[in-house]
């Protein structure tokens, strides 16, 4: 099978199918989280949506296993799939600004600063990643949680279109008009029903932002959490900050670090903002008017190949009965090398939760905050210390959860890990949500050939791996 299907794709995609034996082989299979050590036995790079639709065609016929590679930000590692077929879309990460409509049409393959670099030129901006190197496709079909949501919402409440290449190698443009189910169910659980090769976003005009982030030592941990989670749950749709318990700096202190990004014009908010945010002693202040691209990497980038352990849960609400918990857990933390244990808190809020919780599959909009334990080391030996510390950042999040895994983005643990597949995305969806996805799923991937995501089953089909 392995020649025939070669074959193929060497006629859809020349010189663009990559064995084993090829000399860039072990550098396309890197993915950002390196306790995914996938060995495809394919990995096919199309240029366009004519050779996806090509390459999607074969994979099916040939029934190969199949992974699709956005930015390989997944921190489950499902870009990548081992004796398999992975369809790598970086090649396709072409942006196209259209100024007047403020528009951008975006490949599948790009990344947030192939955006940002793009839109800025005009002064415009959507909401996108936090970290820049992330892939646009994963990101969005996920939700999209950025520094612009309380202003412009998701990225997926930004995408007025989307071309999306079916397992049964239709190409289809969606839209709320043209299918509004399966609009309406790739604005969240969009991982499942195809490939998107390229998306078409709404744009603002945002050129600067008044942002970078704030840190507060050891001894104002719990008081910067209380602070971060007044601030928010008063800010107006123009501030949107995160929150970060990590070891900072080149001493590897352990403090509280705080993005913020204010993309509002009133100086005498701002004014307050600042005098709020200097109310507890400041370990380090690198907060000031900056362009928005600046803001988009003012938390640094990760090199691809660490290992990564997230595990997330949205809470309601953070009151002081869990803001000891969070603090006491990072302070548990054992790893503290250059990448190291880390409570990210980021908020659900302004134009985030105004959208009608059904009016998308984006499960976690009546939340409050976004809470993940970020473990991130480099010794494989440090594995399963690593992972059981995440872990136990989620149990104490638990009692105040009613979202399942929530942000389905941040998910890292196979469902063997914490029960069945159908299981966790109906409590994550809700029973009535699932429902409609497995029915989208049925109509468009009834053989669930798209797999290798945060899985839905079509509907009276069991979940295969």
């Amino acid at each position: 099978m392995t020649s025939a299907l070669s074959r193929e794709l060497a006629t859809a995609c020349p010189d663009r199918v990559v064995s084993a034996s090829h000399p860039a082989y072990d550098d396309l299979r890197l993915l950002f989280n390196g306790m995914h050590d996938r060995r495809p036995r394919l990995i096919c790079l199309p240029r366009d949506g004519a050779e996806l639709l090509a390459v999607v065609r074969a994979a099916r016929s040939h029934g190969i296993p199949t992974a699709v590679r956005g930015g390989g930000h997944s921190v489950a590692g499902l870009g990548s799939v081992d004796d398999g077929l992975v369809i790598d879309l970086r090649l396709m990460n072409q942006v196209e600004v259209d100024p007047g409509a403020r528009t951008a049409t975006v490949g599948g393959g790009a990344t947030w600063s192939d955006v940002d670099l793009s839109t800025s030129a005009w002064g415009l901006a959507t909401t996108g990643g936090t970290f820049d190197t992330t892939g646009v496709g994963g990101l969005t079909l996920g939700g999209g949680i950025g520094h612009l949501m309380g202003r412009f919402g998701l990225a997926c409440d930004n995408v007025v279109d989307y071309r999306l290449v079916t397992a049964d190698g239709r190409e289809l443009t969606v839209d709320a008009r043209s299918d509004p189910e399966l609009d309406w169910a790739l604005r969240g659980a969009g991982h499942n029903f195809g490939v998107v090769s390229r998306f078409r976003f709404r744009l603002h005009p945002v050129s600067t932002v008044y942002g970078g982030y704030v840190a507060y030592p050891r001894t104002e941990l719990a008081a910067a959490v209380r602070l971060f989670r007044d601030l928010m749950t008063e800010a107006p749709d123009e501030l949107t900050c995160t929150l970060l318990l990590e070891r900072y700096g080149p001493t590897q202190e352990a403090a509280a670090v705080m993005s913020v990004a204010y993309c509002g014009a009133d100086e005498a908010y701002r004014e307050r903002l600042e005098r709020t945010l200097r109310r507890l002693p400041v370990a380090d202040w690198r907060i000031g008017r900056r362009g928005y691209v600046s803001m988009q990497v003012c938390l640094g980038r990760l090199p691809f190949g660490l290992r990564h352990y997230w595990s997330a849960r949205c809470a309601g609400e953070l009151p002081d009965d869990l803001v000891e918990p969070l603090v006491e857990r990072f302070l548990a933390g054992r790893w503290s090398g250059l990448y190291n244990d880390t409570v990210l808190i980021e908020p659900i809020a302004g134009a985030v939760r105004r959208v009608p919780a059904a009016a998308t599959a984006v499960p976690f909009r009546t939340a409050r905050f976004n809470i993940t334990g970020m473990a991130i080391w480099e010794p494989a030996d440090a594995d399963a210390t690593q992972v059981e510390w995440a872990r136990s950042v989620a149990r104490a999040v638990e009692p105040h959860n009613a979202w399942g895994d929530g942000y389905v983005n941040y998910v890292a643990d196979r469902p063997a890990d914490g029960g069945s597949p159908d299981e966790r995305a109906q409590r994550t969806f809700g029973a009535a949500a699932y429902q409609r996805l497995a029915a989208v799923k049925r109509r468009v991937d009834p053989d669930n050939f798209f797999r290798s995501n945060y899985n839905v089953a079509p509907a009276g089909v069991a979940v295969t791996r």
